[in-house]
This record gives C-alpha cells, structure tokens and sequence, in this order.
C-alpha cells in the first residue's frame, strides 16, 4: 500500500506546475486590468484638477487681449499652455488632446439637466464674443477633451476611453 502511494503522487508531479500556470495567467491579467483602470482614474482626476485651476486662472486675466488664450502676454502664460502644464504629463496619455476656454451661455445653465456651451457667436470672427469679455455674473469654463489610451489595450481587453472634463467659474471683475 505504501508502494502505491508513492506510485500516484510521483504521476501528479508536473500538475501542480500546470495549476500554477494556469491560475497566474488570470490572475496577472486581472491585476493589469486594475492597474489600468487606476491609471484611468489618475488621468481623469489630474485632468479635472487643470482644468479647474485653469478657469480660475482665466477668471482673473479678462483683462488680458482677446488672443491670450493661445499667445502669451508679457509675463503671464497663456491659458492652454497653463492648462498642459498642470497636467503635469498626463496629456501624454489622452490621445488628442485639446483644452479650450469660453464663455458659457447662462440659459443653457438653467436647463434641467444644465448644459455647458459657448455663448452665441463665440469663435466666430468678428463677432466680439470673446472668453475675456465675460464681465462679474458671467461664468467661464475650460473643456479637456481627448481619449485615454490604454497601456496594454490587448492584454487586458480594456477599451479606450473617453477624457471630457468642463470646469466653470465665476468672472471675478
């Protein structure tokens, strides 16, 4: 009887190997998963914290030209380049990637559910509605928009997802 003992463990040598190899996969690639989505969710705080530093930033420098939002002036950085570098290297990982300011249309705030959009004829040119003519009721607000590219998109079978991140501000003068 002690003979066959010895018999059937020396036969499951190589399973537990198997067992190992197995059960590792799965659990590498749920692991992966969550680091991914970790990194998601970094992306899209650090995001959501330039964008709000970057209407404040904005709320204060109305009295700046109407072009301050692309060209810098003087001392001051200009509002995009402000908003990459709160970023901080996270727009790295959103794939086209833009950030723009404007005014918002405060009828479409009273909305239900309130809608975020430019003022009527902002962009057009000529049109004279511009981010930096807000004056003390209006709001402002900065929009992130871009897609976050996964790390290891086949491995972990995570899709690319959407980066749309809007803060408002008050003008303050």
């Amino acid at each position: 009887m002690l003979l066959r003992q010895a018999h059937t463990a020396r036969g499951r040598r190589g399973s537990a190997i198997v067992e190992a190899a197995l059960s590792l996969t799965v659990f590498c690639l749920l692991l992966f998963g969550v680091f991914e989505y970790c990194r998601y969710l970094f992306v899209l705080h650090v995001t959501d914290l330039a964008a709000r530093e970057a209407v404040r930033y904005a709320s204060v420098n109305t009295d700046k030209p109407s072009d301050f939002d692309v060209n810098n002036y003087k001392a001051y950085k200009n509002i995009i380049a402000y908003t990459k570098d709160r970023l901080a290297g996270a727009d790295k990982q959103i794939v086209g990637y833009t950030a723009t300011v404007f005014p918002v249309d405060s009828t479409a705030l009273t909305q239900t559910p309130p809608v975020v959009q430019a003022k009527t004829g902002f962009g057009v040119a000529g049109s004279g509605v511009y981010w930096n003519t807000a004056s003390f009721p209006d709001r402002l607000a900065v929009k992130i928009t871009g897609t976050f590219k996964p790390f290891l998109p086949s491995l972990t079978q995570m899709p690319t997802l959407p980066v749309n991140v809007v803060a408002l501000s008050g003008v303050e003068g």
